[in-house]
């Protein structure tokens, strides 16, 4: 294929220089965009509409049709090709695909989230680790959640790792960003108002009640604390109710997104039931 535009093979290159700066949390902040890179998550950012600024590609990378059509299709002026040095350098990827894109953020609001009848919101509190953070967002886009709620601090939501881990699912369902965990409570109780019977369902290896146990068939926001303390307790109590996972071997715990896995499913297994 013939590139759009002429490659830039320089490293003091700005374009290039502003790609690089994406790495860091607080150049992503200020430029108000994050990285992605691969087809698929490059194909499921255009499939959704998310505001995909610039598509980044290394000619003599793309060894894929799919990912030469989505070069082909695009605007030049939306495109920027760079050598497949360069682009290595930009990789997080052993085998790169030579595609890439800078997208600009969305903030949804709570009011975003649709209060439908089968509503499961995800409560992510204060999580740490990437990979965990972007799995959940994963793992609810998987199960058809209404919404996932990450409230900080927290890892960022456009690291590098957390959006590799959402394959894709960041563009998928409405993700809310929180500063405040108050507004968390005042949603709450605003959807409440509406007539909804939302549900708190709080996890905590602290709790009695063995999430087996629970009832998950009304409207529900699970909530799912840090890796290292879990819930802060005055948010445990003010859930409706505190469930925890059987443990019975010689772990004491699980990884936040293999409980919150283990948690969701348990939700669709009960709302699949016969009533």
């Amino acid at each position: 294929m013939t590139p759009h535009n002429p490659q830039i093979t320089s490293t003091q290159n700005p374009r290039f220089k502003t790609l690089r700066s994406l790495r860091l949390r607080k150049y992503r902040q200020r430029e108000g965009l994050f990285f992605i890179e691969g087809i698929r998550i490059v194909e499921e950012a255009l499939t959704a509409g998310a505001p995909v600024e610039t598509l980044v590609y290394a000619p003599d990378l793309l060894v894929s049709e799919r990912a030469r059509a989505i070069v082909e299709r695009l605007d030049p002026a939306r495109c920027l090709a760079l050598s497949g040095d360069l682009f290595r350098t930009l990789s997080q990827r052993e085998a790169p695909q030579g595609i890439a894109a800078t997208v600009r953020f969305t903030d949804p609001a709570l009011s975003e989230i649709p209060l439908v009848d089968d509503l499961l919101v995800i409560v992510a509190y204060q999580l740490r680790d990437p990979g965990n953070l972007g799995t959940i967002i994963r793992t609810a886009d998987a199960v058809g959640a209404t919404g996932v709620v990450v409230v900080e601090p927290s890892v960022d939501l456009y690291d590098p790792g957390a959006v590799r881990a959402t394959m894709g699912s960041l563009f998928a369902l409405p993700i809310v960003r929180l500063a405040d965990e108050a507004v968390l409570s005042r949603w709450f109780d605003d959807v409440r108002a509406t007539g909804v019977p939302l549900q708190v369902v709080a996890s905590s290896a602290h709790a009695t009640q063995l999430h087996f146990e629970a009832d998950y068939r009304r409207p529900l926001a699970l909530l799912v604390g840090s890796e290292r303390r879990g819930l802060p307790q005055a948010v445990r109590e003010r859930a409706d109710i505190q469930v925890r996972l059987p443990m019975s071997g010689r772990a004491t715990s699980l990884n936040v997104a293999a409980a919150t896995a283990a948690l969701v499913y348990e939700i669709v297994r009960q709302r699949a039931a016969p009533a």
